[in-house]
Protein backbone atom coordinates (compact mmCIF):
# COMPACT_ATOMS: atom_id res chain seq x y z
CA UNK A 1 0.00 0.00 0.00
CA UNK A 2 1.21 3.51 -0.88
CA UNK A 3 1.78 6.32 1.71
CA UNK A 4 -2.07 7.71 1.78
CA UNK A 5 -0.80 10.59 3.62
CA UNK A 6 1.18 11.84 0.64
CA UNK A 7 -1.85 10.91 -1.44
CA UNK A 8 -3.94 13.71 0.51
CA UNK A 9 -1.08 16.13 0.86
CA UNK A 10 -0.16 16.18 -2.54
CA UNK A 11 -1.58 17.41 -5.88
CA UNK A 12 0.00 16.70 -9.29
CA UNK A 13 0.35 18.86 -12.33
CA UNK A 14 1.03 17.83 -15.66
CA UNK A 15 2.85 21.35 -17.41
CA UNK A 16 4.18 24.59 -16.50
CA UNK A 17 1.91 26.83 -18.90
CA UNK A 18 -0.31 29.40 -18.03
CA UNK A 19 -3.10 26.91 -16.95
CA UNK A 20 -0.59 24.54 -15.07
CA UNK A 21 0.99 27.99 -12.78
CA UNK A 22 -2.84 28.80 -12.20
CA UNK A 23 -3.58 25.55 -10.59
CA UNK A 24 -0.13 25.57 -8.32
CA UNK A 25 -1.04 29.04 -7.36
CA UNK A 26 -4.35 28.07 -6.26
CA UNK A 27 -3.51 25.17 -4.79
CA UNK A 28 -0.46 27.25 -2.96
CA UNK A 29 -3.07 29.93 -1.36
CA UNK A 30 -5.45 27.37 0.23
CA UNK A 31 -1.96 25.75 1.69
CA UNK A 32 -2.30 22.51 -0.56
CA UNK A 33 1.31 21.42 -1.85
CA UNK A 34 1.54 20.64 -5.90
CA UNK A 35 4.29 19.14 -7.81
CA UNK A 36 4.62 20.94 -11.07
CA UNK A 37 6.17 18.30 -13.80
CA UNK A 38 7.08 19.90 -17.19
CA UNK A 39 9.91 18.21 -19.96
CA UNK A 40 10.86 22.13 -19.90
CA UNK A 41 10.96 25.11 -17.81
CA UNK A 42 7.85 27.14 -17.42
CA UNK A 43 10.47 30.21 -19.30
CA UNK A 44 9.62 27.78 -22.51
CA UNK A 45 5.58 27.04 -22.14
CA UNK A 46 3.71 27.58 -25.29
CA UNK A 47 1.59 29.94 -23.01
CA UNK A 48 5.14 32.38 -23.47
CA UNK A 49 4.10 32.55 -27.18
CA UNK A 50 0.61 34.15 -26.76
CA UNK A 51 0.97 37.74 -28.44
CA UNK A 52 -2.53 38.97 -28.71
CA UNK A 53 -3.77 39.76 -25.01
CA UNK A 54 -6.61 38.73 -22.32
CA UNK A 55 -10.03 39.35 -23.29
CA UNK A 56 -12.16 40.59 -20.01
CA UNK A 57 -15.51 43.27 -19.56
CA UNK A 58 -14.38 46.18 -17.76
CA UNK A 59 -16.41 49.32 -18.25
CA UNK A 60 -15.09 49.95 -21.38
CA UNK A 61 -17.70 50.94 -24.33
CA UNK A 62 -20.63 49.97 -22.04
CA UNK A 63 -19.15 46.37 -22.25
CA UNK A 64 -20.37 43.73 -19.88
CA UNK A 65 -19.44 40.23 -18.86
CA UNK A 66 -22.55 38.87 -20.30
CA UNK A 67 -22.01 40.47 -23.99
CA UNK A 68 -18.76 38.90 -23.52
CA UNK A 69 -20.45 35.43 -23.05
CA UNK A 70 -22.71 36.20 -25.83
CA UNK A 71 -19.89 36.78 -28.14
CA UNK A 72 -17.68 33.71 -27.08
CA UNK A 73 -20.46 31.36 -27.75
CA UNK A 74 -21.97 33.02 -31.24
CA UNK A 75 -17.94 32.67 -32.08
CA UNK A 76 -18.29 29.03 -31.09
CA UNK A 77 -21.48 28.30 -33.31
CA UNK A 78 -23.55 28.14 -29.18
CA UNK A 79 -21.89 24.42 -28.71
CA UNK A 80 -20.14 25.29 -25.45
CA UNK A 81 -21.48 25.19 -22.40
CA UNK A 82 -23.22 28.32 -21.47
CA UNK A 83 -23.24 28.12 -18.07
CA UNK A 84 -19.29 27.47 -17.78
CA UNK A 85 -18.95 30.87 -20.31
CA UNK A 86 -21.03 33.22 -18.47
CA UNK A 87 -18.86 31.85 -15.34
CA UNK A 88 -15.57 32.60 -17.13
CA UNK A 89 -16.27 36.05 -18.48
CA UNK A 90 -17.85 37.13 -15.19
CA UNK A 91 -14.51 36.19 -13.17
CA UNK A 92 -12.38 37.72 -15.51
CA UNK A 93 -12.48 41.14 -14.96
CA UNK A 94 -11.02 40.20 -11.18
CA UNK A 95 -8.63 38.46 -12.99
CA UNK A 96 -7.31 41.39 -14.54
CA UNK A 97 -7.21 43.23 -11.82
CA UNK A 98 -5.03 40.15 -10.33
CA UNK A 99 -2.67 40.36 -12.41
CA UNK A 100 -2.18 44.26 -12.59
CA UNK A 101 -1.57 44.48 -9.28
CA UNK A 102 0.70 41.61 -9.37
CA UNK A 103 3.02 43.64 -11.26
CA UNK A 104 2.02 42.52 -14.62
CA UNK A 105 3.62 45.00 -17.76
CA UNK A 106 0.45 46.21 -19.83
CA UNK A 107 0.40 48.59 -21.88
CA UNK A 108 -1.46 51.79 -20.61
CA UNK A 109 -3.45 54.40 -21.88
CA UNK A 110 -2.93 58.21 -21.46
CA UNK A 111 -4.60 57.82 -18.19
CA UNK A 112 -2.25 54.92 -17.10
CA UNK A 113 -4.43 52.47 -16.88
CA UNK A 114 -4.28 48.93 -18.60
CA UNK A 115 -5.15 49.63 -22.65
CA UNK A 116 -7.27 47.72 -24.31
CA UNK A 117 -7.52 46.33 -28.36
CA UNK A 118 -9.62 45.33 -30.69
CA UNK A 119 -10.00 41.34 -31.60
CA UNK A 120 -11.91 39.44 -33.93
CA UNK A 121 -15.77 38.96 -33.57
CA UNK A 122 -15.81 41.45 -31.00
CA UNK A 123 -18.40 44.48 -30.95
CA UNK A 124 -16.08 46.49 -28.54
CA UNK A 125 -12.54 46.19 -27.13
CA UNK A 126 -11.67 44.11 -25.02
CA UNK A 127 -8.62 42.88 -24.87
CA UNK A 128 -6.12 43.49 -22.36
CA UNK A 129 -2.43 43.13 -23.40
CA UNK A 130 1.03 44.03 -23.09
CA UNK A 131 2.33 45.06 -26.56
CA UNK A 132 2.72 42.20 -28.48
CA UNK A 133 4.29 40.49 -25.54
CA UNK A 134 1.49 39.47 -23.95
CA UNK A 135 2.08 35.75 -22.88
CA UNK A 136 6.01 36.32 -22.09
CA UNK A 137 4.66 38.74 -19.77
CA UNK A 138 1.94 37.30 -17.82
CA UNK A 139 4.28 33.93 -17.35
CA UNK A 140 6.99 36.49 -16.26
CA UNK A 141 4.45 37.38 -13.20
CA UNK A 142 3.06 34.04 -12.59
CA UNK A 143 6.44 32.59 -12.56
CA UNK A 144 7.57 35.19 -9.54
CA UNK A 145 4.42 33.91 -8.01
CA UNK A 146 5.32 30.62 -8.34
CA UNK A 147 8.61 30.99 -7.35
CA UNK A 148 7.73 32.72 -3.95
CA UNK A 149 5.42 29.53 -2.93
CA UNK A 150 8.30 26.93 -4.02
CA UNK A 151 10.29 28.72 -0.87
CA UNK A 152 7.76 28.05 1.20
CA UNK A 153 7.70 24.08 -0.06
CA UNK A 154 3.72 24.66 -1.32
CA UNK A 155 4.92 24.01 -4.88
CA UNK A 156 8.12 21.70 -6.37
CA UNK A 157 9.32 21.61 -9.93
CA UNK A 158 10.21 18.85 -11.21
CA UNK A 159 11.58 20.22 -15.05
CA UNK A 160 13.17 17.54 -17.23
CA UNK A 161 10.47 15.16 -16.38
CA UNK A 162 7.89 13.55 -19.22
CA UNK A 163 4.44 11.97 -18.50
CA UNK A 164 4.97 8.64 -19.29
CA UNK A 165 1.67 7.01 -18.19
CA UNK A 166 -1.55 7.73 -15.73
CA UNK A 167 -2.19 5.69 -12.62
CA UNK A 168 -5.68 4.60 -12.76
CA UNK A 169 -8.07 1.67 -11.90
CA UNK A 170 -11.51 1.12 -13.17
CA UNK A 171 -13.07 3.79 -10.53
CA UNK A 172 -10.06 6.69 -10.09
CA UNK A 173 -7.07 8.05 -11.39
CA UNK A 174 -4.48 8.06 -8.70
CA UNK A 175 -1.18 9.42 -9.54
CA UNK A 176 1.20 8.74 -12.83
CA UNK A 177 4.56 7.22 -13.80
CA UNK A 178 6.95 9.96 -15.41
CA UNK A 179 10.19 9.45 -17.23
CA UNK A 180 13.58 11.43 -17.20
CA UNK A 181 13.94 13.10 -20.88
CA UNK A 182 17.82 12.80 -20.61
CA UNK A 183 18.85 9.99 -17.77
CA UNK A 184 15.74 8.04 -18.51
CA UNK A 185 14.92 7.15 -14.95
CA UNK A 186 11.62 6.58 -13.99
CA UNK A 187 9.65 7.67 -11.07
CA UNK A 188 5.92 7.47 -9.27
CA UNK A 189 3.65 9.82 -8.06
CA UNK A 190 0.56 9.24 -6.43
CA UNK A 191 -1.94 12.13 -6.19
CA UNK A 192 -4.56 13.78 -7.92
CA UNK A 193 -3.87 15.05 -11.13
CA UNK A 194 -4.59 18.02 -12.98
CA UNK A 195 -3.50 17.27 -16.89
CA UNK A 196 -2.21 21.32 -18.58
CA UNK A 197 -0.53 19.77 -20.93
CA UNK A 198 -1.85 21.79 -23.80
CA UNK A 199 -2.80 21.26 -27.67
CA UNK A 200 -1.85 18.49 -29.99
CA UNK A 201 0.68 20.49 -32.20
CA UNK A 202 3.11 17.78 -31.95
CA UNK A 203 0.91 15.44 -33.66
CA UNK A 204 0.29 18.07 -37.10
CA UNK A 205 4.05 19.23 -36.73
CA UNK A 206 3.31 22.89 -38.63
CA UNK A 207 1.52 24.31 -36.45
CA UNK A 208 2.60 27.98 -34.73
CA UNK A 209 2.90 26.61 -31.44
CA UNK A 210 5.46 24.67 -29.79
CA UNK A 211 5.80 20.73 -31.02
CA UNK A 212 6.79 20.14 -27.47
CA UNK A 213 2.98 19.93 -26.84
CA UNK A 214 2.80 16.41 -28.50
CA UNK A 215 -0.63 15.36 -27.39
CA UNK A 216 1.27 12.86 -25.65
CA UNK A 217 -0.60 13.23 -22.36
CA UNK A 218 -4.25 13.69 -24.11
CA UNK A 219 -3.22 10.56 -26.11
CA UNK A 220 -2.69 8.25 -23.26
CA UNK A 221 -6.13 9.30 -21.63
CA UNK A 222 -8.12 8.95 -24.26
CA UNK A 223 -6.38 5.53 -24.73
CA UNK A 224 -7.83 4.46 -20.75
CA UNK A 225 -11.35 5.06 -21.75
CA UNK A 226 -11.04 9.51 -20.88
CA UNK A 227 -13.60 11.16 -22.73
CA UNK A 228 -12.53 13.64 -25.42
CA UNK A 229 -15.02 15.89 -27.09
CA UNK A 230 -14.72 18.45 -30.68
CA UNK A 231 -11.33 16.85 -32.03
CA UNK A 232 -12.94 18.02 -35.35
CA UNK A 233 -12.33 21.43 -34.55
CA UNK A 234 -9.33 22.80 -34.98
CA UNK A 235 -8.39 26.75 -35.70
CA UNK A 236 -6.72 27.89 -38.43
CA UNK A 237 -5.07 31.45 -37.90
CA UNK A 238 -5.57 33.42 -41.00
CA UNK A 239 -2.57 35.28 -40.62
CA UNK A 240 0.66 32.56 -40.55
CA UNK A 241 4.00 33.58 -42.68
CA UNK A 242 5.00 30.30 -43.78
CA UNK A 243 8.52 29.27 -42.55
CA UNK A 244 10.72 26.52 -43.43
CA UNK A 245 9.39 23.93 -40.01
CA UNK A 246 6.55 25.47 -38.94
CA UNK A 247 4.00 28.76 -39.64
CA UNK A 248 4.94 32.10 -37.90
CA UNK A 249 2.12 33.50 -36.33
CA UNK A 250 1.30 36.78 -37.01
CA UNK A 251 -0.63 38.17 -33.94
CA UNK A 252 -4.43 39.07 -34.54
CA UNK A 253 -3.68 42.64 -33.22
CA UNK A 254 -2.20 43.59 -36.31
CA UNK A 255 -6.06 43.70 -37.75
CA UNK A 256 -6.94 45.13 -34.11
CA UNK A 257 -4.71 48.00 -34.70
CA UNK A 258 -6.03 48.15 -38.70
CA UNK A 259 -3.81 46.22 -40.72
CA UNK A 260 -5.53 45.00 -44.19
CA UNK A 261 -6.22 41.98 -45.89
CA UNK A 262 -6.10 41.99 -49.60
CA UNK A 263 -5.14 39.93 -52.71
CA UNK A 264 -3.94 41.58 -56.02
CA UNK A 265 -6.91 41.77 -58.67
CA UNK A 266 -5.59 43.32 -61.72
CA UNK A 267 -2.49 44.54 -60.07
CA UNK A 268 -4.35 46.85 -57.68
CA UNK A 269 -5.24 45.56 -54.17
CA UNK A 270 -9.12 44.04 -53.15
CA UNK A 271 -9.53 44.16 -50.00
CA UNK A 272 -11.94 41.22 -49.59
CA UNK A 273 -12.98 40.83 -45.90
CA UNK A 274 -13.80 44.50 -46.05
CA UNK A 275 -16.04 44.00 -49.66
CA UNK A 276 -17.60 41.11 -48.24
CA UNK A 277 -18.12 41.77 -44.25
CA UNK A 278 -18.64 45.67 -44.02
CA UNK A 279 -19.90 45.57 -40.32
CA UNK A 280 -16.75 43.71 -39.69
CA UNK A 281 -14.58 43.57 -42.22
CA UNK A 282 -10.83 41.87 -40.78
CA UNK A 283 -11.65 41.55 -37.47
CA UNK A 284 -14.04 38.60 -38.40
CA UNK A 285 -13.73 36.08 -36.36
CA UNK A 286 -10.68 33.60 -37.66
CA UNK A 287 -13.09 30.36 -39.07
CA UNK A 288 -14.33 32.98 -41.32
CA UNK A 289 -11.27 34.73 -42.71
CA UNK A 290 -9.77 31.16 -43.29
CA UNK A 291 -12.39 29.89 -45.13
CA UNK A 292 -12.58 33.28 -47.08
CA UNK A 293 -8.60 33.13 -47.65
CA UNK A 294 -9.01 28.81 -48.75
CA UNK A 295 -10.86 30.06 -51.33
CA UNK A 296 -8.68 32.65 -52.86
CA UNK A 297 -5.82 30.85 -52.61
CA UNK A 298 -8.19 27.64 -54.29
CA UNK A 299 -7.67 30.24 -57.60
CA UNK A 300 -3.88 30.76 -56.89
CA UNK A 301 -4.02 34.46 -55.03
CA UNK A 302 -1.44 35.45 -52.29
CA UNK A 303 -3.04 36.39 -49.72
CA UNK A 304 -1.38 39.97 -48.48
CA UNK A 305 -1.40 41.66 -44.66
CA UNK A 306 -0.86 45.09 -45.05
CA UNK A 307 0.26 47.50 -41.94
CA UNK A 308 2.21 50.18 -43.66
CA UNK A 309 -0.59 52.41 -43.42
CA UNK A 310 -0.54 52.42 -39.90
CA UNK A 311 0.65 55.00 -37.80
CA UNK A 312 4.25 54.43 -36.81
CA UNK A 313 4.73 55.50 -33.08
CA UNK A 314 1.20 53.54 -32.79
CA UNK A 315 2.95 49.93 -34.86
CA UNK A 316 6.14 50.93 -32.80
CA UNK A 317 4.59 50.50 -29.30
CA UNK A 318 2.07 47.96 -29.59
CA UNK A 319 3.38 45.87 -32.27
CA UNK A 320 6.88 46.23 -31.56
CA UNK A 321 7.61 42.59 -31.70
CA UNK A 322 5.46 41.87 -34.77
CA UNK A 323 7.91 44.05 -36.43
CA UNK A 324 11.23 42.76 -35.43
CA UNK A 325 9.74 39.21 -35.91
CA UNK A 326 9.10 40.00 -39.59
CA UNK A 327 12.74 42.02 -40.45
CA UNK A 328 14.24 38.95 -38.98
CA UNK A 329 12.56 36.21 -39.57
CA UNK A 330 11.23 36.67 -42.89
CA UNK A 331 13.23 39.95 -44.11
CA UNK A 332 10.18 42.17 -44.62
CA UNK A 333 9.78 45.55 -43.07
CA UNK A 334 6.46 45.73 -42.59
CA UNK A 335 5.88 49.70 -42.70
CA UNK A 336 7.32 49.63 -46.22
CA UNK A 337 5.93 46.09 -47.57
CA UNK A 338 2.79 43.95 -47.16
CA UNK A 339 3.89 40.63 -45.02
CA UNK A 340 2.48 37.59 -47.59
CA UNK A 341 0.50 35.11 -45.20
CA UNK A 342 -1.91 32.21 -45.05
CA UNK A 343 -3.90 30.34 -43.03
CA UNK A 344 -2.20 27.98 -40.31
CA UNK A 345 -3.35 25.22 -37.22
CA UNK A 346 -3.12 27.54 -33.92
CA UNK A 347 -5.62 26.13 -31.58
CA UNK A 348 -7.16 22.83 -30.52
CA UNK A 349 -10.46 23.57 -29.61
CA UNK A 350 -11.02 20.14 -28.80
CA UNK A 351 -9.49 18.31 -26.29
CA UNK A 352 -9.96 16.44 -23.09
CA UNK A 353 -14.40 16.25 -22.32
CA UNK A 354 -14.60 18.42 -18.99
CA UNK A 355 -17.93 19.88 -16.95
CA UNK A 356 -18.03 23.39 -15.70
CA UNK A 357 -15.40 22.31 -12.67
CA UNK A 358 -13.19 20.76 -15.03
CA UNK A 359 -13.76 17.26 -13.80
CA UNK A 360 -13.10 14.83 -16.34
CA UNK A 361 -14.66 11.72 -16.81
CA UNK A 362 -12.25 9.71 -14.78
CA UNK A 363 -12.41 10.24 -10.91
CA UNK A 364 -9.71 12.26 -9.34
CA UNK A 365 -8.69 13.50 -12.87
CA UNK A 366 -8.84 17.22 -13.95
CA UNK A 367 -7.96 19.11 -16.96
CA UNK A 368 -7.50 22.89 -17.93
CA UNK A 369 -5.93 25.45 -20.85
CA UNK A 370 -5.73 24.03 -24.38
CA UNK A 371 -5.67 20.39 -23.65
CA UNK A 372 -9.48 20.84 -22.48
CA UNK A 373 -12.12 21.22 -24.37
CA UNK A 374 -14.55 23.58 -22.66
CA UNK A 375 -15.03 27.43 -23.52
CA UNK A 376 -14.41 27.99 -27.02
CA UNK A 377 -17.15 25.42 -28.81
CA UNK A 378 -16.89 25.52 -32.73
CA UNK A 379 -14.41 28.44 -32.81
CA UNK A 380 -12.54 30.34 -30.32
CA UNK A 381 -12.26 34.31 -30.09
CA UNK A 382 -9.04 35.60 -30.02
CA UNK A 383 -8.14 36.66 -26.16
CA UNK A 384 -10.00 34.02 -25.25
CA UNK A 385 -7.36 30.94 -25.12
CA UNK A 386 -5.08 32.84 -22.04
CA UNK A 387 -8.31 33.83 -19.84
CA UNK A 388 -9.42 30.18 -20.46
CA UNK A 389 -6.04 28.84 -19.25
CA UNK A 390 -5.89 31.36 -15.86
CA UNK A 391 -9.61 30.04 -15.28
CA UNK A 392 -9.97 27.05 -15.82
CA UNK A 393 -6.38 26.52 -13.68
CA UNK A 394 -7.92 28.09 -10.84
CA UNK A 395 -11.40 26.06 -11.15
CA UNK A 396 -9.39 22.50 -11.73
CA UNK A 397 -7.22 23.14 -8.64
CA UNK A 398 -10.83 24.40 -6.63
CA UNK A 399 -12.08 20.88 -7.38
CA UNK A 400 -9.65 19.00 -6.56
CA UNK A 401 -9.64 20.41 -3.37
CA UNK A 402 -13.22 19.87 -3.24
CA UNK A 403 -14.01 15.90 -3.82
CA UNK A 404 -13.00 13.31 -1.87
CA UNK A 405 -9.61 12.38 -1.22
CA UNK A 406 -8.11 9.02 -2.23
CA UNK A 407 -8.34 6.20 0.62
CA UNK A 408 -7.06 3.50 -1.01
CA UNK A 409 -4.57 2.62 -4.09
CA UNK A 410 -2.03 -0.51 -5.28
CA UNK A 411 1.64 -0.02 -4.76
CA UNK A 412 3.27 0.28 -8.67
CA UNK A 413 6.63 -1.53 -8.84
CA UNK A 414 6.82 -2.87 -12.68
CA UNK A 415 6.51 0.18 -15.39
CA UNK A 416 7.79 -1.81 -17.99
CA UNK A 417 5.81 -1.46 -21.15
CA UNK A 418 6.51 -4.50 -22.89
CA UNK A 419 9.11 -2.88 -25.14
CA UNK A 420 9.76 -4.44 -28.44
CA UNK A 421 12.59 -3.44 -30.45
CA UNK A 422 11.17 -2.78 -34.05
CA UNK A 423 12.99 -4.22 -36.93
CA UNK A 424 11.83 -1.42 -39.66
CA UNK A 425 10.68 1.97 -39.87
CA UNK A 426 11.16 4.11 -36.68
CA UNK A 427 9.78 6.70 -34.82
CA UNK A 428 10.45 9.73 -36.76
CA UNK A 429 9.27 8.54 -39.91
CA UNK A 430 6.18 7.03 -38.47
CA UNK A 431 5.28 10.71 -36.37
CA UNK A 432 5.72 12.15 -40.23
CA UNK A 433 2.87 9.82 -41.34
CA UNK A 434 0.99 10.58 -38.61
CA UNK A 435 1.34 14.65 -38.91
CA UNK A 436 0.99 14.35 -42.71
CA UNK A 437 -2.35 12.37 -42.43
CA UNK A 438 -3.68 14.30 -39.91
CA UNK A 439 -3.03 17.70 -42.08
CA UNK A 440 -4.49 16.27 -45.23
CA UNK A 441 -7.53 14.92 -43.42
CA UNK A 442 -8.18 17.92 -41.17
CA UNK A 443 -7.87 20.75 -43.48
CA UNK A 444 -9.78 23.68 -43.22
CA UNK A 445 -12.02 22.47 -46.05
CA UNK A 446 -12.84 18.62 -45.74
CA UNK A 447 -15.56 16.21 -47.07
CA UNK A 448 -16.07 12.25 -46.93
CA UNK A 449 -13.47 10.88 -49.54
CA UNK A 450 -10.96 13.23 -47.58
CA UNK A 451 -11.96 11.86 -44.16
CA UNK A 452 -12.06 8.37 -45.20
CA UNK A 453 -8.83 8.48 -47.00
CA UNK A 454 -7.24 9.67 -43.96
CA UNK A 455 -8.77 6.69 -41.93
CA UNK A 456 -7.29 4.25 -44.13
CA UNK A 457 -3.79 5.41 -43.88
CA UNK A 458 -4.43 5.33 -40.29
CA UNK A 459 -5.37 2.27 -39.94
CA UNK A 460 -2.47 1.11 -42.04
CA UNK A 461 0.00 3.18 -39.55
CA UNK A 462 -1.69 1.54 -36.78
CA UNK A 463 -0.90 -1.99 -38.28
CA UNK A 464 2.70 -1.38 -39.23
CA UNK A 465 3.56 0.35 -35.65
CA UNK A 466 1.90 -2.23 -33.56
CA UNK A 467 4.84 -4.18 -32.49
CA UNK A 468 7.44 -1.12 -33.28
CA UNK A 469 10.07 0.08 -30.96
CA UNK A 470 12.77 3.03 -31.91
CA UNK A 471 15.82 2.30 -29.52
CA UNK A 472 16.70 5.87 -30.82
CA UNK A 473 13.41 7.64 -29.09
CA UNK A 474 12.81 8.04 -25.67
CA UNK A 475 10.31 5.52 -24.18
CA UNK A 476 7.32 8.57 -23.82
CA UNK A 477 8.12 8.72 -27.24
CA UNK A 478 7.43 4.97 -28.37
CA UNK A 479 4.49 4.13 -25.90
CA UNK A 480 2.68 7.43 -27.27
CA UNK A 481 3.16 7.27 -30.69
CA UNK A 482 0.60 4.69 -31.15
CA UNK A 483 -1.69 6.45 -28.67
CA UNK A 484 -1.47 9.77 -30.95
CA UNK A 485 -2.35 7.22 -33.80
CA UNK A 486 -5.76 6.09 -31.84
CA UNK A 487 -6.75 9.33 -30.85
CA UNK A 488 -5.92 11.17 -34.24
CA UNK A 489 -8.41 8.21 -35.38
CA UNK A 490 -10.91 9.52 -33.28
CA UNK A 491 -10.55 12.88 -34.65
CA UNK A 492 -10.90 12.18 -38.24
CA UNK A 493 -14.33 9.84 -36.48
CA UNK A 494 -15.64 13.17 -35.13
CA UNK A 495 -15.27 14.87 -38.41
CA UNK A 496 -16.75 12.35 -40.12
CA UNK A 497 -19.71 11.97 -37.60
CA UNK A 498 -20.87 15.89 -37.88
CA UNK A 499 -22.12 15.95 -41.47
CA UNK A 500 -22.62 19.48 -41.02
CA UNK A 501 -20.56 23.11 -41.68
CA UNK A 502 -19.77 24.51 -38.49
CA UNK A 503 -17.32 27.15 -36.98
CA UNK A 504 -14.14 25.54 -37.67
CA UNK A 505 -14.95 22.32 -38.99
CA UNK A 506 -15.92 22.98 -42.90
CA UNK A 507 -17.67 20.28 -45.10
CA UNK A 508 -18.00 21.19 -48.74
CA UNK A 509 -20.01 17.78 -48.93
CA UNK A 510 -22.00 19.52 -46.21
CA UNK A 511 -21.96 23.15 -46.68
CA UNK A 512 -24.50 24.24 -44.20
CA UNK A 513 -25.07 24.11 -40.36
CA UNK A 514 -27.78 22.23 -39.24
CA UNK A 515 -29.54 22.26 -35.73
CA UNK A 516 -29.43 19.07 -35.00
CA UNK A 517 -25.70 19.21 -34.56
CA UNK A 518 -25.93 22.00 -31.77
CA UNK A 519 -23.87 19.70 -29.61
CA UNK A 520 -20.86 18.48 -28.50
CA UNK A 521 -19.06 15.90 -30.25
CA UNK A 522 -17.93 12.70 -27.93
CA UNK A 523 -14.86 10.01 -28.58
CA UNK A 524 -14.44 7.45 -26.36
CA UNK A 525 -12.67 4.31 -26.22
CA UNK A 526 -14.74 1.26 -25.35
CA UNK A 527 -13.38 -2.48 -25.35
CA UNK A 528 -10.73 -1.11 -28.03
CA UNK A 529 -13.46 0.60 -30.48
CA UNK A 530 -14.05 4.45 -30.80
CA UNK A 531 -17.32 5.33 -30.31
CA UNK A 532 -18.66 8.57 -31.37
CA UNK A 533 -21.91 10.27 -30.03
CA UNK A 534 -22.96 13.95 -29.13
CA UNK A 535 -24.38 15.65 -26.34
CA UNK A 536 -25.41 18.99 -25.44
CA UNK A 537 -22.73 21.12 -23.38
CA UNK A 538 -23.70 20.78 -19.35
CA UNK A 539 -25.46 17.53 -19.81
CA UNK A 540 -23.77 14.82 -17.95
CA UNK A 541 -22.76 17.35 -15.69
CA UNK A 542 -22.69 16.23 -12.24
CA UNK A 543 -23.80 19.56 -10.84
Amino acid sequence: MADVRKMKETMIIIGSGAAGLSAALEFAKNGTKSILVSDMPSERAQSVMAEGGINAAVDTQEDSPELHAEETMKAGRYIADSKAVHQMTKEAPKIIKDLFEAGMAFTLNEDKKPDVRAFGGQSVKRTFFAASNTGKQLMYVLIDQVRRYEAEGLIERLTGWEFLKLLCDEKQAYGCILTHKVTRQEKILYGKVVVASGGLNGMFGNATGSVRNTGAVTANLFALGVKFSNGEFIQYHPTTAKLHAKNMLITEAVRGEGGRLYVLEDGKPFYFMEEKYPKLGNLMTRDVIAKEEWMLMQKGKQIYLDMSHLDQKTAGAKLKGVMEDCQNFLGIDPRKKPIPVMPGIHYFMGGIWVDAKHRTSMRNLYAAGECACQYHGANRLGGNSLLGALYGGRIAAKSAMEDKEITELPEITNTNNNEKQSVEGSYIENLQKLQDILKKGLGIIRNKEILNDAREKLDRLLEETKNTYDMTATKSENVSLRERCILGKAMILCAKARKESRGAHQRSDYPSEYEEYQKQTIAQLVNGEIEIYFEKAGESDDD
